[in-house]
C-alpha cells in the first residue's frame, strides 16, 4: 500500500472516529451514546416497526451485538419490542412516545452539530465527498 492509500484510509478512519466522538460529547447529556442515538434515530424514521435484524444491518452491527443495545434502550423507556400476532418468534422494534420526543429534541442538536461541523466545507466539495462516500460504501458492500 503506497503513503497516498495509507493516508486516505488513516484520514477515513480517523474523521469517522472524531466525528463520532463529537456526536458522543454532545448526546452524553442526553445519556445517550452514538449508537444508541444512530438506533433510536433508525427506529423512529421507519413508518413500521423494524426487527432486530433489520436494526442491525442498517447499523453495519452484527445481529448478537444489536441485542445489548436495544436492550438498553427499553430499559430506558425509549423503545419497545412488538410481538406480531403472524410470527410469534418474531421480534419488532418500536419507538416509545418518550423516546419519540427525545429524537426529536437530539435531531435538532445533531442537526446544529453538523451544521457547525460542516460550515467551512464548500458545498461543491461536500457534494464531491458525499459522492465518493457513496460509492465507497456501495463498492465495500459484500465484501
Amino acid at each position: 500500500m503506497n503513503s497516498q492509500e495509507l493516508n486516505f484510509s488513516r484520514l477515513l478512519h480517523l474523521t469517522a472516529h472524531a466525528w463520532r466522538q463529537a456526536i458522543d460529547r454532545r448526546m452524553k447529556d442526553n445519556g445517550l451514546s452514538m449508537s444508541s442515538w444512530m438506533a433510536v434515530a433508525t427506529i423512529a424514521i421507519q413508518e413500521t416497526p423494524i426487527s432486530q435484524k433489520e436494526l442491525a444491518q442498517a447499523l453495519g452491527l452484527e445481529d448478537a451485538s444489536v441485542v445489548p443495545l436495544i436492550d438498553r434502550l427499553v430499559k430506558q423507556q425509549l423503545v419497545e419490542r412488538i410481538q406480531p400476532e403472524e410470527d410469534r418468534r418474531k421480534r419488532l422494534l418500536h419507538v416509545t412516545p418518550q423516546g419519540e420526543t427525545l429524537y426529536q429534541r437530539l435531531k435538532v442538536e445533531a442537526d446544529a452539530l453538523r451544521n457547525e461541523l460542516l460550515a467551512n466545507v464548500d458545498k461543491d466539495d461536500l457534494a464531491v465527498t458525499q459522492r465518493v462516500l457513496q460509492q465507497l460504501l456501495i463498492a465495500t458492500e459484500g465484501k
